[in-house]
C-alpha cells in the first residue's frame, strides 16, 4: 500500500528479546524528515503482542517531537485480547489526537470476514481525502454488509466473551504444544489469535535458507498450512492462527511434531544458535 502510494515503506524489526514490539530508540531512530506515517498495530498480526499503556506513552514522547508524522492504529483485533484494558496511542495521548487514525473492522471480533467492512476514524481532512479515493474503488461495500455491521457493533456484545474464552484456551493449546516440539520455541501471546513461533534450528538442522522454504517442507510433508515469518519481515519464525477447532489444532500439533521429530541434528542447531546469541 505504501509503495502504491509512492511511499518508501521503513520495516523496523522487532525481535522476539522486546517481544515483537518496537521500542521508543527503534521509533526515533526510524524516523526522518520524509517520514509521514507511523503504523501500530496492536493487537499484532502476526504475533498476537499488546502494547501496554506506558509502552504507548513512551511511545508518544518520540512522536511529539515531529509534528509532521501522522500515526495509523491499526486495532482490529482489539476485543481479543485476553486482559480487561485496551490502549492505542490516542487513548493514552489526547494530544496527538489529530495526528492519529484509527483503523477498525468486523472481520475478527465479530467473525464477519466475508463482510468485507472495515472503517477509519481521523481528521476529518485526511477522511476527505481517502473518501475521494475509495469512491472511484471497486471495493464498495454493500448496503446489507453496512447494516450488518452496525448490528454487531450497537448490539449485545456479550456474544463476545464465548468467542474470546475459546480464543485463549485454543492459545494456550497451540503454544503449550509448539514448545513441546523439540526446535520450536514460542511466546505466549496477548491477544488475536495467532502463535507466532520461532523454528531457526529446525530450518538450520533441515539445511534450508529460510523459514519460506521451511513452510513450504512443511506443507508438502504434513498438510499443514502456516505462513512464514518472512511474510511479515522477521524470518525465522511461522504464523500459526488458530481461528479454527480444537480438534484441528490438536491434529496439526502432532503432524508438525512429527515432521519436527524425523529431522536429524536439531540438538547441535540448538547448541549452534546459543553459542552465536552468546558472542554477540
Amino acid at each position: 500500500m505504501v509503495i502504491i502510494a509512492e511511499g518508501v515503506p521503513v520495516i523496523v524489526k522487532c525481535g522476539e528479546k522486546q517481544r515483537f514490539k518496537i521500542t521508543p530508540a527503534q521509533l526515533e531512530a526510524a524516523i526522518t524528515d520524509k517520514t509521514r506515517l507511523v503504523v501500530l498495530n496492536s493487537p499484532s498480526n502476526p504475533t498476537g503482542m499488546i502494547y501496554s499503556k506506558a509502552e504507548l506513552e513512551a511511545l508518544a514522547e518520540v512522536l511529539r517531537k515531529y509534528p509532521q508524522v501522522y500515526v495509523a492504529s491499526d486495532d482490529m483485533y482489539e476485543p481479543i485480547r485476553w486482559d480487561d484494558e485496551f490502549y492505542n496511542i490516542a487513548t493514552v495521548a489526547p494530544d496527538l489526537y489529530e495526528r492519529v487514525i484509527v483503523l477498525n473492522g468486523v472481520s475478527k471480533a465479530y467473525a464477519m470476514t466475508g463482510w468485507r467492512i472495515g472503517y477509519a476514524a481521523g481528521p476529518a481532512k485526511l477522511i476527505g481525502a481517502m473518501k475521494k479515493i475509495q469512491s472511484q474503488s471497486t471495493s464498495n461495500p454493500t448496503s446489507i454488509s453496512q447494516v450488518a455491521a452496525e448490528a454487531a457493533l450497537n448490539g449485545p456484545q456479550d456474544v463476545l466473551q464465548p468467542m474470546i474464552e475459546a480464543f485463549k484456551r485454543r492459545h494456550d493449546l497451540v503454544v503449550n504444544g509448539l514448545n513441546e516440539i523439540q526446535g520450536i520455541s514460542c511466546l505466549p501471546a496477548d491477544g488475536a489469535f495467532y502463535a507466532y513461533a520461532n523454528i531457526r534450528p529446525l530450518i538450520r538442522a533441515k539445511g534450508l535458507k529460510s523459514c519460506t522454504e521451511f513452510s513450504k517442507w512443511l506443507l508438502e510433508e504434513t498438510g499443514v498450512a502456516v505462513v512464514p515469518g518472512d511474510a511479515f519481515g522477521l524470518g525465522g519464525y511461522m504464523r500459526i492462527s488458530y481461528a479454527t477447532a480444537d480438534e484441528v489444532l490438536v491434529d496439526a500439533l502432532a503432524r508438525i511434531k512429527k515432521a519436527a521429530d524425523s529431522i536429524d541434528g536439531v540438538d547441535a542447531a540448538i547448541a549452534s544458535i546459543a553459542a552465536e546469541k552468546a558472542a554477540q
